[in-house]
């Protein structure tokens, strides 16, 4: 069957297809309420580290739900080409679903796993349905930071049928529950990433009926070409030219070096990692497809901010890195840790677009790498558990005003603490802002948070962390101050090296202090009204407002 002519009419009518547009939209996030509601762990219900994604039959994106973390649909779109190259359309049936967590098809480390449905209408395969999440557990060391190739860091998937004619794959999913320390959650957010898909698939055939399309292709090119069009124009208001800086991310295993070159040309725009550190030892490696997802996306922000992100927003976008590089990372290394990678990519790419763009961007930020704490063990009835706490550290200044406590360019909620002292033996005894934390500027970069846990059970647990920004706090951009570095520390003993595996004992106090993230601007152009509500807010003291500010009162 072909589309005719009339059918594809709306195409040409602004507002029809604007509806239709902000409809498949509204359909990705209705897959993404599905998995929320039903997904059994925290990172995903309360996290947010998730997407779902509407795709054509080739595997280009066509719409996603505003909240999604945005490495995913950076990379949920090569994920299923290389799904295809494994199971070609051809041989694809209703009722199938695949999945992978290999790192380098997917999002970049063993816990992200990516879930696809292939969509058939009338028998033919029209589009597909994908979701990523975080699981809670996937096996391996939880050894973060310390780990020498990613097979110590927990079960990988190759690409596999998860749903074969509507039937689970049980000895693939039995598989994978004997590895992991979490089966029921695990296997509840299998459940749920399938449930979203169902949905995702039903509401795009519901359009496809209404609008009597038996093909998604037209609609697909239509969105493509009118989003890629402006997004080169937005590319041509930037003076072409080769701008360049780099970022030092090395706390621990010694300096990492990450080097940018953005290349502007007419419309395209090419960002280069040429000079970057080589891959490491340890788990601080970033492949591919994690390094292009986090570079485009911050160029997004900065380009194009209000559009709706499908695959013509990244058609003019080129992302080139050498192999073996510290942002092209080789299997089998280590992985685990490549947000400390790719969530620097915006540091270097708002410095080097500073002096072109200065109204647009933002200060580095503390929230970056994201962190997440992972305590495993088993309560005072002898149940396991295995819980995720993520935090986030201040925002850079953002373009025009200060920054604050949120996820960027991660996109992610911090854990809300009532889950965590519900699920685990783990009471707050503090969670509080921290004065003077955010760097200082004409915008002042968004406050630290700290946090004192203590262990209140009979059985010693894990504490798995990853966390940088010890010796390279976030900058400032265009004379912005740094924000302060993170603190991490166990019974008033500041830990060196706040990596891997450590024992918490009953009694034991855990504190967390998160990066300040950095300023926007010379310190000396604040508003003096800006610093008077610092001071009765409590974000700057007395004191700090005399050492950043020369402010007396």
């Amino acid at each position: 069957m072909t589309d005719t002519q009339a059918n594809l009419d709306f195409l040409n009518d602004p507002v029809s297809l604007r509806i239709t547009w902000d409809r498949l939209v509204s359909i990705s996030e209705e897959a993404a309420a599905t998995l929320v509601n039903m997904a059994f762990s925290s990172i995903i219900r309360e996290v947010g580290d998730y997407s779902c994604l509407l795709m054509d039959a080739q595997g280009n994106s066509l719409a996603q739900p505003k909240t999604s973390i945005p490495v995913f649909i950076g990379t949920l779109p090569a994920t299923v080409r290389h799904m295809l190259a494994k199971f070609p359309a051809d041989t694809l049936k209703p009722g199938d679903s695949l999945v992978t967590n290999n790192p380098w098809l997917g999002t970049g480390h063993l816990n992200d796993v990516t879930v696809v449905t292939p969509i058939f209408r009338h028998g033919v395969l029209v589009a597909f349905a994908g979701s990523a999440a975080h699981m809670s557990d996937i096996g391996g060391t939880l050894n973060m930071g310390s780990s020498r190739d990613v097979f110590e860091e927990g079960f990988m998937i190759p690409p596999s049928k998860l749903v074969i004619g509507g039937e689970v794959n049980q000895q693939l999913v039995d598989l994978l529950l004997a590895n992991v320390r979490s089966p029921d959650q695990v296997q509840g957010d299998l459940h749920a990433m399938l449930a979203a898909n169902q949905v995702g698939a039903n509401g795009l055939l519901g359009l496809m009926e209404d609008l009597q399309l038996h093909r998604v292709e037209p609609l697909a090119e239509k969105i493509h070409s009118l989003t890629e069009n402006a997004m080169r124009k937005a590319i041509t208001d930037v003076p072409d030219g080769r701008y360049e800086a780099s970022v030092d991310i090395g706390d621990y295993e010694g300096e990492i070096h990450l080097q940018v070159a953005v290349i502007v040309s007419g419309s395209d725009i090419t960002i280069d990692y040429t000079g970057s550190s080589a891959q490491s030892l340890f788990g601080t490696n970033c492949p591919m497809s994690f390094t292009y997802a986090y570079s485009v996306y911050p160029l997004k922000c900065l380009l194009e901010p209000w559009l709706p992100n499908n695959e013509g927003c990244f058609k003019p976008i080129t992302v080139t890195a050498p192999v073996g590089c510290i942002a092209n990372a080789q299997p089998p290394c280590a992985v685990e840790m490549r947000n400390r990678v790719g969530h620097m990519a915006h540091a270097a790419i708002f410095s080097a677009l500073a002096q072109v763009m200065p109204e647009r961007v933002m200060g580095h930020s503390g929230s970056a790498p994201v962190t997440c704490d992972v305590f495993s063990g088993q309560l005072d009835d002898g149940q396991r558990f295995v819980e995720s706490l993520c935090v986030n550290g201040g925002t850079g200044a953002r373009p025009q005003a200060d920054g604050f406590i949120t996820g960027f360019p991660g996109n992610m909620s911090s854990t809300p603490i009532e889950l965590i002292e519900a699920a685990t033996p783990l009471l707050f005894m503090q969670k509080a802002i921290v004065p003077d934390s955010g760097g200082a500027g004409r915008y002042r970069g968004g406050l630290a948070q700290r946090m004192v846990i203590r262990h209140l059970g009979k059985f010693p647990l894990s504490h798995s962390m990853f966390y940088s920004r010890q010796n390279h706090p976030a900058l400032g951009v265009l004379g912005g101050g740094a924000g302060t570095p993170n603190v991490i520390a166990i019974n008033g003993d500041v830990l060196e090296k706040p990596v891997g595996r450590h024992d918490v004992f009953p009694g034991d106090e855990i504190t967390i202090q998160m990066p300040g993230g950095g300023g926007k601007y010379p310190a000396a152009e604040r508003d003096r009204a800006a610093i008077l509500q610092d001071l009765r807010e409590g974000y700057i003291t007395a004191a700090g407002a005399e050492r950043d500010y020369g402010f007396r009162g």
